[in-house]
């Protein structure tokens, strides 16, 4: 198992050198494929939710900035540049370019038709010979269109804008695209499509391994998939990013569990002005718990794009990728935190986590875990010093142990005094404070 589990990882990890070259964050010019990036300035602010029983990590990031290689606009495909019929010679066709910076949605692509037969750069004023003419437009997108004249008074080989006109609203819209011609001839009909491409989002990941071995996504945030119809999923890019920008508060259309109908971000904010700076993202791990340190990792993923098909690819591969069992390749971008509360002092407020305990669960088999890798229960919010003793609904003693770290956390391994692992059951614990209050709670164990 351990053996295909890291072919896997490798697997993963050469598909994502042939796709998605390294990281070349020194290089001053950007690859000829689009190029997976890793955020930066990822940090994690640990927030204890009111009623004391678990944590609230924020994560932030730096989104991957279009001018560090996030976008890409590939070559243009000339397939059809060569209408059927035509008498000019391939050597002596004008092939045209492409460059820019792509400042669109995820993925799409342009088309280009040649409108009228000619010589690029060149026209015949005295033959009443129309200037040259490419018409283009957004495939599926046709309402989005322009023209470009590239006959008399156009350069050969000078890049011109491509600014598309929404046909619809008037609307003039820039996605970066330029393309230039050299000098030959055109002829009328003459297509080429350019492709212009963004990665799909991010990924947000938790685990517990300090080596990654153990990460599981607990977010994802897709450009593409914004429209689906979680609230917290569809209006991340739409609403919530500009509004945490603006104001540090956005009102969620309905309550989300442990955030409540609310996302404010002014106080964990707070040492930068209590909202989200103009480049920056974030997600929430909702399911955190005291006692544990957590490791995350902040990725990119794309699935690819076809640009013959206008379509996206099925794989989803990440700026590094993650496998199930493999330590995390790109170790240094682990960011980990530790969520442990002060000692409690109202008796009351005790609990413990996971009750029920079930062995064996994981990660893998059970949503909020929380007792995995070691196989433990914490009892939280215990005083700096105390004494728990657990029973069996019969009375008998199970377990004790004196607390006097002053952490706020004691843990119990499920093992009795002998130390043989406990069957299943229901037993009590009574917790006993320094000054001789004591308090009863139930613990389930399921085997």
């Amino acid at each position: 198992m351990t053996k295909s589990l890291r072919a896997k990882g490798l697997l993963y990890v050469f598909l994502a050198m042939v796709f998605f070259p390294a990281d070349s964050r020194g290089q001053s010019q950007c690859p000829d494929s689009l190029e997976l990036r890793t955020p930066q300035n990822v940090f994690v602010v640990p927030e204890m939710n009111p009623n004391r029983e678990r944590f609230i990590n924020w994560i932030f990031w730096d989104q991957v900035a279009p001018e560090n290689c996030g976008v890409f606009i590939h070559p243009p495909d000339t397939t059809g540049w060569r209408p059927k019929g035509s008498q000019i010679p391939p050597e002596l066709l004008s092939y045209p370019m492409s460059d820019g910076v792509y400042l669109g949605s995820i993925d799409q692509t342009a088309t280009f038709v040649i409108k009228n037969s000619g010589e690029v750069g060149v026209g015949n004023p005295a033959t009443g010979r129309q200037d040259v003419v490419v018409r283009f437009n957004i495939i599926g997108r046709e309402f989005l269109n322009g023209f470009l004249n590239i006959g008399q008074g156009y350069t050969p080989e000078e890049s011109i804008p491509c600014i598309f006109t929404n046909t619809e609203t008037g609307d003039r819209v820039d996605f970066g695209l330029r393309v230039k011609f050299a000098e030959g001839f055109v002829d009328s009909n003459g297509v080429f499509v350019v492709g212009m491409e963004d990665f799909e989002g991010y990924h947000c990941w938790r685990g517990i391994e300090r080596d990654g071995s153990d990460l599981v996504n607990i977010g994802e945030m897709s450009k593409e998939e914004a429209a689906r119809p979680i609230p917290f999923d569809s209006l991340y890019y739409f609403e919530m990013i500009p509004a945490l920008r603006e104001t540090g508060v956005y009102r969620l259309p309905e309550p989300v569990p442990g955030l409540g109908s609310t996302i404010d971000v002014r106080e964990v904010l707070k040492d930068q002005g209590g909202t989200l700076r103009p480049n920056q993202l974030f997600w929430v791990d909702r399911n955190a718990f005291n006692g544990f340190t957590y490791s995350y990792v902040v990725t990119t993923f794309d699935r690819g794009y076809n640009v013959k098909a206008t379509s996206q690819g099925l794989r989803k591969i990440d700026s590094c990728p993650v496998a199930e069992g493999v330590p995390f390749p790109c170790n240094s971008e682990v960011v980990r935190v530790k969520n442990e509360l002060e000692p409690g002092r109202d008796l009351p407020e005790i609990y413990a986590v996971p009750n029920p305990y079930r062995s064996g669960s994981s990660q893998y088999t059970t949503e909020n875990y929380h007792n995995f890798p070691d196989n433990n229960i914490r009892i939280c919010n215990v005083p700096k010093t105390c004494k728990v003793h657990i029973y069996t609904v019969s009375g008998d003693l199970v377990w004790t142990k004196t607390q006097e770290d002053g952490s706020g956390v004691l843990i119990w391994d499920t093992r009795n005094l002998e130390e043989q692992e406990v069957a299943s059951g229901v037993y009590i614990m009574k917790l006993e404070s320094g000054s001789g209050n004591y308090v009863y709670n139930r613990l389930v164990i399921i085997r």
